[in-house]
């Protein structure tokens, strides 16, 4: 039936029957004055009672019914009422389902219908970027010829460009990893570009060529600034709900005007857009990473290998998104050795993140993070304290707190501002720090 709809001009002209589909109409269960209200407005739309429709289809999320096909055919019926503001609420609200590039076309259409036609063109293109049914994809050629803007060729392969700029506050200036910070405060500012092309290969699949670098610089103390330069050639594939990428990587960086580590190795990384292991989730995905890392001349002790896993998952609870990480991470490094001292720079990392962010309205996201790292060092420093040679294990307790919001200036670019506590505590004294850090950031893609 959804094939059948998206033949017409105007896919809100008949979307309600989406409603039927059985894959949207198994997430309805459980809420039997819910379910009552909402078939209800399913059928009072079809005999074209608006307003009796939107009421129903109100109550229903008002008893509780918290499902895609409500919110898809409450941006319907809002829509067709020229409630455009409602429309889009609703509609953003399929931006994390599976269902994200259907809402991103109905999307161009509130757009359209108010006018703005930058942001219209910009649903078009990401329908037609993000590998949309093909129908879907027809339909937004066709409205973005419509807005005389430039149409992709069909089967153009994707690319990907961001960009960010930051400024802010550290309050203790950070010095190489794992090592003690400088207990200074400092301003700083920011710069991230990263991008991907396809190569070779289709939408469903294809080497990529991907990259990335930042830079941090601190005007008032440039022998901390850092820099990190960073290539993949990958393979990615995507179909079923699934998508998979296992490629090489090459970095590079750097610590103040001299080259910290170089690393070669490479990636794996497979993502669900239903997670597999039954949880209550919208996705999850793995990735695992393994390097050799190369110290620079003055930095032979970071000469080892490098491996990370990562676990990521989420979920949305109506204005709410919620992402949970774990990460682990194993180092084996030279480590330092000077005379009768020793410094393990091997550290075993154990670390949880999460992230809450809560839609307030359309262009605003409210947010906040939080996280906890466990670090243990492979071997016992030998430190030198006064005349005496003290040898311990360092192991590391991390916890961190933020703040953040993000509001929208147009489809693609947004500005940030956030706060991050972050609290140390090590069993080596000289380990243990607090650190804060404001930013603001202006990011975006093109």
């Amino acid at each position: 039936m959804l094939a059948a709809c998206l033949t017409r001009k105007l896919l809100l002209s008949c979307s309600l029957v989406f409603a039927s589909l059985p894959s949207l109409a198994q997430d309805l269960s459980g809420q039997a004055p819910a379910q009552a209200d909402f078939r209800k407005g399913v059928e009072l739309f079809q005999q074209g009672d608006l307003k009796a429709a939107r009421q129903r289809l109100e109550a229903a999320r008002a008893a509780g019914l918290d499902a895609m096909t409500l919110h898809y055919n409450l941006g319907v019926v809002y829509y067709r009422l020229g409630q455009l503001d409602a429309a889009e609420q609703a509609f953003a609200r399929l931006l994390s389902s599976p269902h994200k590039v259907l809402a991103r076309y109905n999307l161009g259409l509130v757009a359209l219908a108010r006018n703005d036609q930058t942001v219209a063109r910009d649903y078009f293109l990401s329908v037609i970027e993000n590998d949309g049914p093909d129908k879907l994809q027809e339909l937004a050629r066709a409205r973005l010829a419509e807005t005389g803007a430039r149409v992709p060729v069909s089967g153009q392969r994707p690319r990907r460009l961001y960009l960010a700029a930051s400024g802010g506050y550290d309050s203790n200036i950070a010095g190489l990893p794992e090592t003690a910070t400088t207990r200074e405060g400092g301003l700083f500012l920011d710069a991230v570009v990263a991008g991907s092309v396809r190569v070779k290969g289709d939408r469903s699949a294809g080497w990529d060529l991907e990259g990335a670098f930042f830079g941090r610089d601190y005007p008032d103390d440039d022998d901390y600034n850092t820099r990190f330069l960073q290539g993949k050639f990958a393979w990615s594939e995507q179909g079923g709900g699934q998508t998979g990428q296992l490629g090489a990587v090459l970095s590079q960086s750097w610590f103040g005007p001299d080259a910290f580590e170089t690393r070669y190795g490479v990636e794996g990384l497979i993502a669900w857009t239903q997670c597999p292991v039954g949880l209550p989730v919208d996705g999850c995905d793995v990735s695992l990473a393994a390097a050799r890392v190369d110290g620079g001349s003055s930095f032979e002790a970071y000469d080892g290998q490098w491996y990370r896993l990562r676990a990521r998952t989420g979920r949305r609870i109506g204005a709410w998104k919620l992402e949970g990480k774990y990460f682990w991470e194993l180092n084996d490094r030279s480590d330092l050795t000077s005379a009768s001292q020793f410094v393990s720079v091997s550290p075993q990392h154990h670390a949880i993140e999460g992230v809450a962010r809560y839609s307030a309205r359309s262009d605003l996201v409210l947010g906040a993070v939080g996280g906890f790292r466990y670090s243990r060092y492979q071997d016992s420093h030998r430190l030198l304290e006064g005349d005496a040679v003290v040898v311990q294990r360092r192991t590391d307790w991390r916890w961190e707190a933020g703040t953040f919001a993000e509001y929208g200036l147009s489809r693609r670019w947004l500005v940030r501002g956030e706060w991050l506590f972050r609290d140390n505590s090590s069993e080596i004294d000289s380990y243990s720090y607090q650190r804060h850090t404001f930013m603001v950031t202006l990011e975006g893609l093109l």
